[in-house]
């Protein structure tokens, strides 16, 4: 940090208390859920599952209507964190596995790493799943300056173990620079990374800025016997005794216990001193895997079509906010164009950096159509291009292209409107941890009850329920400001729709690179570190090109397309 980023973080420092905030470079807050479907926020119009914390977060920012991610895990936050679309490294297909070496080149730059220059601490708390083959794929050497967490994909919720090929091992790691360190506790993974969110807080040294980036396992099913664990059973029957399957009910306890957590971190940051000077995001990395797939975690995407893995609109568009006393025009819903892609432009330029000084981003700086309602800077966005399996898609404007999608492509999870409780509780999101924290900055940050019920009205999607549903295996056109729900295929009402969005889809094919999914290496299995998944090889893997992919994976099951040993790898 230079002389005039330590003056100004100084004086910000001692001003904020007494005058409120004092704009210096932002504590930057990124809080991910896993599998969280779009009707399983309260904001998104559903009196079903209780999230007042993330509820308070929405209504005293703006609400990201139109926000989107990739299919699946490794790609988001692939994209998320290079701001570029993974298929120009390979990674656009199935999620990484743990023993495989497969990784993040280690030539792509990541968002943490641009922040420590500009005098960032970096800390991620949580899940990684970009790879960890080798010790310098690991987050300690990819721009964080600590790492709390799990290196793959998921985790069972208390023994904190994942399976591969029969081979259990624990994956938990406490990670700085300077050493690559294993460890294991019995407490419910959610109230473990909540507390290590608030002791990054509580700790942190405020004459310099934050980046945290908090990753939760919730709301993504686990290989446990009973893939989903909540905290407390009782509990959970308790004060959700009116959700009448057992398996949404305790689907809404892991993900009532990840809203604590959004208000313990809110309140930590209160507590700090440093809510006046933050942005907080939250979003989901995917769609729910609703339907009878690999992983099913009883979520919901209603009204949208489609689930995680697919490119419908149940796969990618995703529940997201954003709230910081920045914001010049806050409470609001916004139906601009985002993708996760654009989060890497706007936080590094928010943090003081020059993005002329990097190269080959696709995600484009939104701030300006975040805080003060401008017109979006994107026009349009890549879903995704699946070269091996075939789903690709892409949106101008209104319109969505889709083609070669084969399966998962109806009306998955209900609305939940016939059992649960009929009236919104407003009260309880303005009573919450998060929504005391944000009044206490002043009542200009959190909106009226009346307020919050229209940005909630204005949120809910509404679709017109059809009997049947047209087959995107070839080619589908649609509305998707009218047409959210992705019902009425329009293809031949606009062909010149279709010719601009596969010209797009076609340059992006330009610079698609093969998908880089390699293999199981028995070398990384736990019982070769004590029981631990652990990273164990010293250098960068090259997949041989033209290989042989049958003869390396020994297949004896596909998904979508791809041969892979176990098809919960899919998801």
């Amino acid at each position: 940090m230079d002389l005039f980023q330590y003056l100004w973080s100084l004086f910000s420092f001692i001003l904020t208390p007494i005058f409120g905030p004092i704009y210096g470079q932002p504590h930057i807050v990124v809080i991910i859920a896993d599998d969280m479907g779009w009707n399983d926020v309260g904001f998104h119009g559903s009196n079903e599952i209780p999230t007042p914390n993330i509820d308070a977060l929405a209504y005293g920012g703006v609400i990201l209507n139109r926000h989107y991610a990739l299919p699946t895990c490794t790609p988001s936050r692939t994209a998320f964190l290079t701001g570029r679309h993974p298929i120009r490294m390979g990674l656009q297909g199935i999620p990484m596995n743990v023993a495989e070496p497969r990784g993040v080149p280690l030539h792509e730059r990541l968002l943490p790493e641009y922040l420590r220059e500009l005098g960032y601490v970096t800390r991620l708390v949580g899940k990684w799943h970009l790879g960890y083959y080798t010790d310098k794929h690991t987050p300690t050497r990819r721009g964080f300056d600590s790492f709390v967490g799990y290196y793959g994909g998921v985790i069972t919720y208390f023994n904190h173990t994942v399976t591969k090929d029969k081979h259990t091992g624990i994956d938990y790691h406490w990670d700085t620079s300077g050493k690559i360190e294993p460890f294991d506790n019995d407490q419910y993974v959610t109230d473990f990374i909540s507390d290590q969110a608030e002791a990054v807080i509580k700790n942190h040294d405020r004459k310099k800025p934050l980046f945290l980036q908090l990753a939760h396992v919730a709301a993504h099913a686990s290989e446990n016997r009973d893939p989903i664990e909540v905290r407390n059973m009782t509990e959970v029957n308790d004060t959700l005794s009116y959700i009448p399957d057992i398996n949404r009910r305790k689907y809404a306890g892991v993900v009532t216990a990840m809203d604590d957590s959004v208000g313990r971190v809110v309140k930590a940051l209160k507590d700090a001193n440093m809510l006046s000077n933050s942005i907080i995001i939250f979003m989901s990395d995917n769609g729910s895997p609703t339907a009878e797939a690999p992983y099913t975690n009883y979520g919901s995407n209603y009204p949208l079509r489609g689930i995680k893995a697919t490119v419908f609109e149940g796969g990618v568009r995703v529940p997201a906010c954003v709230f910081s006393p920045r914001l010049k025009d806050r409470f609001r819903v916004s139906d601009e164009l985002f993708h996760i892609t654009d989060w890497f432009p706007t936080l590094y330029k928010l943090a003081g950096g020059d993005l002329s000084k990097i190269q080959d981003l696709d995600g484009v700086d939104q701030w300006s159509s975040i805080s003060g309602s401008q017109k979006s800077n994107r026009e349009s966005l890549l879903v995704n291009i699946d070269e091996v399996s075939n789903p690709e898609a892409a949106i101008s404007g209104y319109y969505k292209l889709i083609r070669g999608i084969n399966r998962y492509d109806d009306y998955y999870g209900k609305d939940g409107n016939d059992y649960s409780p009929k009236t919104y509780d407003v009260t309880g999101v303005l009573s919450s941890l998060a929504g005391r924290a944000i009044a206490s900055l002043g009542n200009q940050y959190l909106p009226p009850q009346k307020r919050i019920t229209e940005l909630r009205n204005k949120a809910t999607l509404r679709c017109e329920k059809k009997d049947d549903r047209p087959s995107c295996r070839d080619t589908c056109l649609f509305d998707i400001v009218k047409d959210p729900c992705e019902t009425t295929n329009i293809i031949d009402e606009h062909p010149e729709m279709e010719i601009v969005l596969n010209t797009y889809i076609q340059g992006y094919k330009a610079v698609l690179m093969n998908q880089t999914n390699t293999y199981i290496d028995p070398a990384g299995y736990p019982e070769n570190f004590n029981g631990y998944w652990m990273p164990w090889m010293d250098h960068e893997y090259t997949p041989p090109k033209n290989r042989n992919k049958s003869a390396i994976w020994s297949p004896s099951v596909f998904c979508e397309g791809w041969p892979i040993d176990d098809p919960r790898s899919c998801l």
